[in-house]
């Protein structure tokens, strides 16, 4: 298995079925052999720009408040990269849910 490059959707073992993840790891950081897990984003087919779902085109949605790793060895197989755009509006989620200040 290649190593996944960040904005790609991967589908992983993480259950009993395959689940879509989207790759926000860098590319850089999941090329290091001795990290075995990368950071991924839940992708959905039936959700709304309401939340912290980002549209990735196809149908499919990012659903950005469910950042949470999976081992690279659970990845099976990628199914298609983002656009250039999907990826800055998953990294501009990121950055909101981040920089909320504290009341």
């Amino acid at each position: 298995m290649r190593a996944p490059r960040r904005g790609e959707i991967w589908t992983a073992n993480t259950g009993p079925t395959p689940q879509a993840v989207l790759v926000l790891s860098s590319t850089v950081y999941n090329e290091i052999v001795d990290e075995p897990t990368v950071l991924v984003a839940l992708v959905v087919e039936h959700a709304t720009g309401e939340g912290f779902c980002v549209d990735l085109g196809g149908g499919l949605w990012a659903v950005m408040g469910l950042v949470t790793f999976v081992a690279k060895a659970g990845l099976v197989a990628c199914l298609r990269s983002v656009d250039t755009q999907a990826l800055t509006s998953a990294n501009t989620m990121l950055f909101k849910i981040l920089a909320t200040p504290e009341r």
